[in-house]
């Protein structure tokens, strides 16, 4: 039979062990695609993510608003495309031949976002996401689930798909 101490000493070892130390593979994850928008390192949840591809072609729209860089053709299909540096109001050095474009897609709306670079995938647990911090302000932070503990931002997917001021083509009633 174990003593007091040795029970509370057992206890005081389980309560000691960090949960990122444990083999424990409960809880959400996310499988996600870790971009730059430079400096910054961004991810958004590969479940919104259709393709990444080479930004080849982009097509200027007169009138739209800026942060719309165009429209291209993806297999014959005509994407809009969003510079999220100026849509999320960062810092902006312009498009070259570099840039890679991510197509998202979730509920019908799908456009694509021009990256600096793609940087890979990553798994993330959502116990690690921690929240944007209060010096992230203005509109960007509306789209930002968090902050992982390595400094990348995680956009959230589902929010960006789902605002309305992103429609570009959006007809209206007469």
């Amino acid at each position: 039979m174990k003593t007091n101490i040795e029970i509370l000493a057992e206890r005081a070892r389980r309560l000691a062990v960090n949960a990122n130390d444990t083999d424990d593979q409960s809880g959400k994850t996310y499988n996600v695609v870790e971009f730059l928008l430079t400096p910054e390192r961004y991810s958004i949840d590969c479940q919104y993510i259709k393709e990444v591809l080479l930004l080849k072609e982009l097509t200027p729209i007169p009138g739209a608003p800026a942060f719309v860089a165009g429209l291209t053709n993806v297999r014959g299909k005509i994407i809009s495309i969003v510079d999220l540096k100026i849509f999320l109001g960062l810092v902006t050095k312009g498009i070259t031949d570099l840039n890679k474009t991510i197509i998202l897609s979730y509920e019908g709306m799908e456009f694509g976002i021009i990256t600096d670079a793609i940087l890979g995938t990553k798994i993330i647990r959502e116990t690690s996401i921690s929240a944007a911090p209060d010096t992230l302000q203005g509109k960007g932070a509306t789209y930002v689930r968090g902050i992982t503990p390595d400094g990348m931002i995680m956009l959230d997917g589902e929010r960006l798909l789902s605002e309305k001021s992103l429609i570009v083509n959006q007809k209206q009633k007469i």
